[in-house]
């Protein structure tokens, strides 16, 4: 990970304007991503900041030392930063966007998200103070106060024009600068490691767009975790089109492994094992979950063919449905193409498939209530069985001479009604279809914490060819990077242990504070004070908190999950407006960086213990005891 151009202050004054473009560009030509934005005016900005550099060396003469970096590459992000100016102990980002006369929140949050990006995951980094500065050159000059908060290292995005830029960044160095700390070592900075964490919504962009799953990994260790499932299913795909051969594989692994990653993973991947854009589909029954990785698809496929048009690369000019189509088939509901091979019995066009949260198959009856009930809405009719899906995908992927099915399965994560769980596809598979090899990683076929205790078979099949391979548990969690002990801490919570949960608290607070308040209008300041670049904040509540409704909260009101994820802080349907609330329904397998977690009387402390209750809604009139125990389930939500 390295910059186009570096150089000390003291050598870049000197510099030929010309040669430091001749770089950049040669760079540019070297530098392939569909990410990259228009080329920066470098012929414009390379005199700017030679001019801004010379000024520093006047007002701060110690600061001939200090590095530029021109385009200096953040995988995660998929793009470059414009310059980078290590200064002493002071890390500066500069975002320039030419013939801009204003400074859009849009540029400010991108500024932000770069400095966010390198604290969070650059390891030279950790630990410093690092400040964007948006440059709109043609601005008027509008000042912000420095942010006072000592305990943020990313401070918010401030603004410059091309007459105070140099200004601008004088005064914050001598506001931040400590005279005691370590000087940035330049060349192990530009060389640093880099440890991403993406959200899954950022992992498939950047599958989509054409990176590496090794580029958006957060260390060598995960990356290789997903490596060997994903070259095991390559390989077991390569033998069941070589041998004609009927293969499922169940592919297990710890809240936040990357399961769902594997599954885009190998859609991605289909030249290592010949597939192509019709045979191999990614399906999850998660219907918000898809709706809004296709959503995030959709607008940066669009994003990026407009750019590829501005340029000139493309002569037609792009439109939504154009993206839509490019996008339909890659991501599909579990649910519909289910539907859709009841109505024909030919092949289906996929013989590689990717069933991300098998467990959440609905049963047999839930699959015949639910298609009677909804029977009349359907265009195109099909016939009504009463059969688990877990059976329908086996009867339309059998129709194969050879098939590949990928089952990617959650262990404890059925929150709706008529999920069958992942005892179905045992069940299944060993009463109808025993002619398919199963592949199953030693957690699922023995049972453990990871998949709730539950096996794939409650008894050894003996008609089977079955093969437990550990490479097929990701046993490294990616996710929640500020908060490793959270899950744990919530689990002790809810499992009523407090010595646990306050010894996990205190190994969390330090990079993820824990607060309760029963002020909400409290709670919602406190979380908007959290939006800094692209970091997302919410509030969600159990489905069955019902009396949130006298705070405003309504939990029956639907919301639309692509708007409420995808869209920014100038929406009201964004999750950014705090005004819509999200339920588990919405937010199963998606993430949120701060949350605000709205908790109603269904689920209470009385004495020492829990007391779970239900609201008789029909009856309007108050809480009441469940009659019958049912396992606590807490808001599935991954905090990053």
């Amino acid at each position: 990970m390295q910059a186009y151009y570096s150089n000390s202050f003291n050598n870049f004054v000197l510099d030929d304007p010309n040669r430091i473009l001749g770089i950049l560009n040669k760079g540019g030509i070297e530098f392939a991503s569909q990410f990259n934005d228009v080329n920066i005016a470098w012929d414009i900005s390379i005199p700017l900041y030679q001019q801004t550099v010379n000024s520093l060396l006047s007002l701060i003469p110690d600061s001939e030392k200090w590095i530029i970096l021109l385009e200096y590459e953040i995988p995660r992000l998929g793009g470059r930063i414009d310059a980078v100016i290590l200064a002493h102990d002071i890390i500066f980002v500069l975002e320039y966007k030419t013939d801009r006369d204003q400074y859009l929140l849009s540029d400010l949050r991108q500024a932000e998200d770069y400095a966010l990006d390198l604290f969070d995951f650059h390891l030279e980094s950790r630990n410093k103070i690092i400040v964007p500065i948006l440059i709109a050159p043609l601005a008027t000059e509008k000042l912000k106060n420095l942010s006072s908060d000592s305990l943020k290292n990313v401070k918010e995005s401030l603004t410059a024009n091309q007459e105070n830029l140099s200004t601008i960044i004088y005064k914050t160095f001598n506001s931040f600068h400590n005279p005691n700390s370590q000087v940035i070592d330049p060349i192990k900075w530009e060389q640093s490691e880099y440890h991403p964490t993406p959200t899954i919504i950022q992992a498939a962009k950047a599958l989509f767009a054409g990176q590496k799953v090794e580029a958006i990994t957060k260390t060598e260790a995960e990356s290789k975790n997903i490596f060997k499932v994903t070259n095991y299913i390559i390989d077991l795909i390569k033998d069941a089109e070589q041998n004609k051969r009927k293969v499922v594989c169940f592919v297990t692994g710890v809240p936040g492994a990357g399961k769902t990653l594997v599954g885009l993973n190998i859609v991605h991947e289909k030249d290592a094992f010949g597939g192509n854009e019709s045979d191999t589909a990614y399906f999850s029954g998660n219907g918000p979950l898809i709706k809004v990785l296709k959503e995030a698809l959709i607008r940066d496929h669009y994003h990026t063919q407009m750019i590829k048009f501005n340029s000139g690369e493309i002569l037609n000019r792009p439109t939504k449905s154009s993206s839509e189509q490019s996008v339909k088939s890659k991501i599909q509901n579990l649910h519909q193409f289910i539907k859709s091979g009841l109505r024909s019995k030919s092949k289906p066009n996929e013989r590689i498939v990717v069933f991300d949260e098998a467990q959440r198959c609905w049963d047999a009856d839930h699959f015949y209530n639910k298609s009677i009930r909804n029977k009349n809405r359907e265009t195109n009719p099909f016939n009504i069985e009463r059969r688990p899906e877990a059976e329908i995908l086996f009867e339309i992927m059998d129709r194969h001479d050879w098939a590949v099915i990928i089952a990617l399965v959650g262990g404890g994560q059925e929150i709706n009604t008529g999920e069958a769980g992942i005892a179905e596809w045992g069940r299944v598979i060993n009463s109808k279809y025993n002619n398919w090899q199963v592949h199953i990683s030693p957690q699922l076929y023995f049972g453990d914490d990871t998949t709730a205790g539950i096996k794939l078979f409650q008894e050894e099949p003996t008609n089977i060819l079955i093969n437990t391979n550990k490479d097929l548990h990701l046993s490294v969690s990616q996710r929640s990077f500020r908060a490793t002990h959270l899950n744990t801490w919530v689990n002790a919570v809810i499992d009523n242990k407090p010595e646990l949960a306050q010894l996990e608290a205190n190994e969390i607070i330090t990079k993820y504070p824990l607060y309760i308040t029963r002020d909400l209008n409290c709670a919602k300041k406190w979380l908007r004070d959290r939006i800094l670049g692209n970091k997302r904040v919410g509030l969600t509540a159990s489905s069955g908190g019902l009396r949130l409704k006298s705070y405003g909260i309504n939990v029956k009101e639907a919301i639309d999950e692509a708007y409420w994820f995808l869209n920014d802080e100038t929406d009201v349907r964004s999750s950014y407006y705090l005004e819509m609330i999200a339920t588990e329904f919405a937010v199963q397998g998606l993430e949120l960086d701060w949350v605000g977690i709205c908790w109603d009387s269904d689920l209470r402390r009385l004495s020492k213990s829990w007391i779970l209750k239900i609201f008789l809604a029909l009856l309007g009139k108050r809480f009441t005891k469940r009659r019958s125990i049912i396992p606590i389930k807490h808001i599935p939500c991954i905090i990053n």
